[in-house]
């Protein structure tokens, strides 16, 4: 018997200490902010619900198999106000949720 194949997005997610393991699928969610926001209750992520100017949905990159889409102006400039000197800190918000995200391990970013 052939195994299905299967559309699913899984994303481990590393919060407050605990690991959350996301499912979901290409076009369910508009980015990754309101993956998260609708998933696991995260007071204050998400504020400006996703322009990419409050910089409250800064996520890290622990790994990924594929890339992810680049880095916008507001994305970069909202990083840099912040102070973060790190590659893998991205805005949730600016990440589509594709299948470059499967099998991904994300850190909600804590100062």
């Amino acid at each position: 018997m052939m195994e299905a194949i299967t559309d699913d997005i899984i994303i481990k997610v590393l919060h407050d200490g605990e690991e959350s393991e996301l499912k979901t699928h290409t076009g369910e969610y508009r980015n990754l902010m309101m993956l998260i926001s609708d998933k696991i209750y995260v007071e204050d992520f998400g504020e400006c619900r996703g322009i990419g100017r409050c910089g409250t949905c800064l996520v890290e990159i622990i790994s990924s198999e594929l890339p992810l889409s680049k880095l916008g102006r507001n994305e970069e400039a909202t990083i840099y106000k912040a102070g973060i000197e790190n590659d893998n800190v991205r805005l949730a918000c600016q990440i589509l949720v594709d299948h470059s995200l499967n099998n991904s391990t994300i850190r909600l970013w804590q100062e």
